[in-house]
């Protein structure tokens, strides 16, 4: 076996990477970053059939890291700086994380309006559920904004980093493996959930079961040309939606609807 690992270069940037994510992981994406434009996604072995198709590239077992590490670069997101461990400076306005194979270095349009959308909301004394935390990365700026955050996510990867990096800003929340269910029972004021359109529709009526009576569900992941799907799975269950588009991705902010 080939010592080292292999990097796809892509003719796209990281969105196309963020459109096919869980399928990338479960083939063993390893990293994934974006140079000039362009996206390079990492594996231990070179593959075939993937959901992205490019140029590969096989780097010796002492340089993959470094060539991951050197695409990610600080990138603001709201009123924070989000800064690879490896480039804190100590900012105040630093969120530090080491996202490993989790989703949320904040490249991404969908993890940058979510931040601003929390932006927009008083969080001091209140409750939070970030469903799909990722790296923590949202979970850990309502927390340094003084909420009471609980995190959960299907992917044992993204508990470890999300816990890690709460600890690493000196975040205090709660991180659990599991999806809703894990919550279930409990209201939150704000529940944050930057997911796909397809389980952002299926959970739905979950979504609505954990949203506090006077709560506010922010919630992306969702392609532009797909919103109207996820608006009236969350219209349906009694929830009142109003969808901000982007370049690409829409951001959806709803409340319970008045009966």
């Amino acid at each position: 076996m080939t010592s080292g690992h292999w990097v796809l270069h892509l003719d796209a940037d990281l969105d196309e990477v963020e459109r096919h994510w869980a399928e990338l992981s479960d083939a063993g994406m390893v990293g994934a970053a974006e140079v000039d434009g362009r996206a390079a996604v990492y594996f231990t072995e070179r593959l075939e059939d993937l959901a992205v198709a490019g140029r590969w590239e096989h780097l010796a077992a002492r340089d993959w890291q470094e060539c991951w590490r050197a695409g990610l670069a600080p990138v603001r997101a709201g009123r924070w700086t989000l800064t690879p461990s490896w480039l804190a400076t100590g900012a105040a306005d630093e969120l530090v994380l080491d996202p490993g194979q989790a989703f949320g270095t904040g490249h991404h349009e969908t993890t940058a309006v979510c931040l601003e959308a929390l932006d927009a909301i008083p969080l001091e004394g209140r409750t939070v559920l970030d469903l799909g935390t990722g790296s923590g990365v949202l979970a850990i700026a309502a927390a340094l904004a003084g909420a009471t955050v609980t995190a959960v996510d299907t992917d044992p990867l993204a508990v470890e980093a999300a816990t890690g990096n709460a600890a690493r800003n000196g975040a205090r929340v709660t991180v659990a493996h599991g999806s809703v269910g894990v919550v279930a029972g409990r209201t939150f004021d704000v529940v944050v959930a930057n997911l796909d359109s397809a389980t952002l529709a299926r959970l739905a009526p979950a979504l609505r079961e954990v949203l506090a009576s006077d709560g506010t569900l922010v919630a992306s992941g969702v392609g532009n040309e797909r919103s109207h799907e996820v608006r009236t799975a969350l219209e349906h269950v009694g929830l009142e939606v109003v969808a901000t588009a982007g370049d690409e991705w829409t951001l959806l902010r709803a409340v319970r609807a008045e009966l």
